[in-house]
């Protein structure tokens, strides 16, 4: 009599995998659901976001940025200084450390008054 040849779990799997099925199977996989997608601003709230900015560096106010980076990031402090060539702003915070934000990944700017 001959051996029994048990498939083992391939025979609970699809006879037929298309390259489509196999490629959204990975995707699925490597993509983070919880990862905040940042929001599409329109070029008014550019626009407002950069006047809010000029007038605090004017006049010395805090500012307060939200910041997507995945996650939102609240940061508060002063805008020192603005790098029309990277296009980064370098921020004083309230502890005098500084820290660079990019200015395509601006949610949101408030100034402190």
């Amino acid at each position: 009599m001959g051996k029994i040849r048990d498939r083992g779990i391939i025979k609970w799997q699809a006879a037929l995998i298309l390259p489509e099925h196999k490629a959204l199977t990975k995707k699925k996989n490597t993509d983070d659901y919880f990862l905040n997608k940042k929001p599409v601003l329109d070029e008014y709230q550019v626009e407002e976001f950069e006047n809010n900015i000029h007038y605090a560096m004017e006049y010395h106010l805090p500012i307060s940025f939200r910041n997507n980076a995945g996650n939102p990031i609240d940061l508060h402090g002063y805008c020192v200084y603005i790098d029309p060539v990277t296009k980064e702003l370098s921020i004083q915070k309230k502890d005098s450390t500084f820290k660079k934000i990019k200015f395509n990944e601006i949610i949101n700017v408030i100034v402190e008054d």
